[in-house]
């Protein structure tokens, strides 16, 4: 970032001061796949020093911390999270973990008075992010969740041209695609890993406990004690973007069905169509194929008069860009563009539905008392 950028954070703007002598002093829990490339975005921006890395495999954690000492940074590594959390010198932490951690880890950072860069779903239950919500209002303190497409100029001008035209939104469809369930593409886990996993800290906020197993550590997002199958993990990120352009949020109720995977022990849903109704009488459709050969998401917001497409290949460089604000609002003590209160109903509406699959029954949500109700 330029010293005198003109930066948005949250609904209103600010122009950045010119930055403290010392640096954000971040922590990242979690050094998979997404945790690194949030890790090197982070990496490239001069007012951060990576702190501390946490994290249960250990090739993860030592090249994490090898690339961060590597650029200069003086990087600590922890195997256990709290330890991190009780590390004063850190400001701000950034989770990138499985779904089934980050309800905790963030309530318990706020508590530790650090700011939060949490990823995208939100939470794996409902109850979780009413929880999230409830401590960060009384906390006070900076939460991005990690739905880009909040930072996304494409995404703020068609929210700005949505906003432009008289006539209501009046119906929504949108799919999601991904082809990691396919065939020669899924990786099931190995027996065992070749260097040490600390597989019991990994599992230990999960509702159920396992025996040491690879597989559920590798693809833990087809486990329901870990994650929401693809019907969340493609689902949250394309209804945030869409809630965003279109105004919604919340939603009255919802109804899915879907298909089950073909592979032992998943038992989240591999394809499904979910139906959602706004208040207002806007209602939406959304498709999710977990094994389809055209991956890919888009969505088409229809009013009285006009369509508006959506695609989020047209996002750019919006996770840089993201990050970014985050740090701004770090520093300034504004609020973020996405909030939990702002993203939740994205990721609600896909716990929703998941529920709705296997229950059968449409699944409502109670606004005035921020539950849901599934019979």
């Amino acid at each position: 970032m330029n010293r005198r950028t003109f930066l948005i954070c949250g609904s209103g703007a600010l122009w950045a001061q010119d930055p403290p002598s010392r640096q954000i002093v971040v922590g990242l829990i979690g050094a998979g796949a997404r945790g690194m490339q949030l890790l090197k975005i982070l990496l490239s921006e001069s007012s951060v020093r990576i702190g501390a890395v946490c994290e249960t495999y250990e090739p993860r954690m030592f090249g994490a911390v090898g690339l961060a000492r590597s650029q200069g940074h003086r990087t600590r590594y922890y195997r256990i999270y709290r330890d991190l959390l009780s590390d004063r010198s850190l400001d701000a932490v950034v989770i990138a973990t499985p779904d089934f951690w980050h309800c905790r880890m963030t309530i318990e950072a706020l508590e530790q008075q650090k700011a939060v860069y949490v990823e995208q779903p939100l939470c794996r239950t409902w109850q979780e992010g009413v929880a999230m919500m409830a401590t960060q209002r009384r906390s006070q303190r900076v939460v991005q969740v990690g739905s880009q497409r909040r930072s996304s100029a494409f995404y703020a001008e068609l929210a700005a041209r949505r906003n432009r035209q008289p006539a209501p939104v009046q119906r929504i469809e949108a799919r999601a695609a991904s082809s990691y369930l396919l065939p020669g593409i899924l990786k099931r886990g190995p027996t065992k890993l070749p260097e040490p996993l600390n597989f019991e800290d990994w599992q230990a906020a999960a509702e159920t406990r396992v025996e040491y197993s690879p597989d559920r550590f590798l693809n833990w997002r087809f486990y329901s004690s870990y994650g929401g199958g693809s019907i969340a993990d493609l689902g949250a990120p394309l209804l945030d973007g869409v809630h965003m352009v279109a105004g919604v949020s919340f939603p009255v109720t919802v109804m899915a069905h879907g298909e089950n995977s073909k592979y032992a022990g998943f038992d989240t849903a591999e394809r499904a169509k979910v139906e959602v109704e706004y208040p207002g009488g806007i209602v939406a459709s959304m498709s999710i194929d977990g094994a389809s050969p055209r991956p890919g998401d888009a969505a088409s917001i229809r009013g009285h008069r006009e369509r508006i497409e959506v695609n989020a290949t047209a996002a750019g460089d919006a996770t840089r860009m993201h990050l970014a604000e985050f740090l701004t609002c770090v520093r300034s003590g504004a609020a973020p563009s996405a909030p939990p209160d702002v993203v939740f109903p994205a990721t609600l509406i896909c716990q929703m539905a998941n529920l709705s699959i296997a229950t059968g029954h449409k699944v409502r949500w109670i606004s005035a008392e921020s539950r849901v109700e599934d019979h």
